[in-house]
């Protein structure tokens, strides 16, 4: 009898839920697409995560819905939950894809973990990769996933597809990022994979530095003030 009502009160728990969904889907502007919704923070209201990981707030009576930076004050200091509820996001997708999947420069002395997209062509991506060595020396280990910003028809697309097919996929990429050729190479890419979840996690350019707690950092930051906020994150 208690293993029925517990059944009836998840069910009704799972209705409830598709029942709410429908509703928030229905306040979003067409072509706008949910990723997910949970209670937020402020009372009554639903964080929504929308699009390329956006982050909106509706009430739980549908009649309000605002968009803007929710600020948390701990201990007088001022924390962002859209970046909270972003966070969580990025790390739910990147906990999609097989790790193996990366191209790893892995640090003997392993403290620390950053996933990169990155893009071959991307003159920024090129100084990171040329400083990928000071970050083994201070035990932070780089895996990049790939990020054609020019889509699944580029030049980028195709030669990051061959060097993720290579026997050697770390001697490919450094090859490629150093401008030079690779032989053409077939597999079951997970290049075309990397993009779309870059897409939906947010990242617009490269490259995009993920720390552990999910938290991105766009764009090149010099190796020397890069390693400072990985160790102090």
């Amino acid at each position: 009898m208690k293993q029925l009502v517990l059944l009836v009160f998840v069910l009704m728990g799972f209705v409830l839920a598709e029942s709410n969904k429908e509703k928030i889907i229905n306040l979003l502007p067409p072509g706008v697409e949910l990723n997910f919704f949970e209670d937020s923070e402020l009372e009554d209201f639903y964080a929504v995560n929308v699009a390329n990981n956006q982050i909106i707030y509706i009430s739980k009576d549908f009649k309000y819905v605002f968009a803007g930076e929710l600020i948390r004050f701990n201990n007088s200091t001022p924390e962002s939950l859209n970046d909270l509820y972003k966070q969580k996001y990025v790390l739910s997708q990147l906990d999609k894809i097989n790790e193996d999947e990366a191209i790893k420069f892995i640090s003997k002395s392993e403290s620390k973990v950053i996933r990169v997209f990155t893009d071959v062509k991307c003159a920024y991506c090129r100084i990171f990769h040329s400083e990928v060595q000071r970050y083994l020396d201070e035990g932070i280990s780089v895996f990049y996933y790939a990020f054609p910003r020019d889509g699944n028809l580029s030049d980028s697309f195709k030669d990051m597809n061959n060097a993720w097919c290579s026997r050697d996929k770390n001697e490919s990429l450094t090859r490629l990022k150093l401008g030079e050729k690779i032989d053409n190479s077939k597999c079951d890419s997970p290049v075309e994979r990397h993009f779309l979840t870059g897409r939906l996690i947010g990242v617009t350019g490269t490259p995009t530095i993920i720390l552990d707690d999910g938290s991105m950092l766009t764009g090149y930051i010099p190796s020397e003030d890069l390693i400072k906020i990985i160790k102090n994150g």
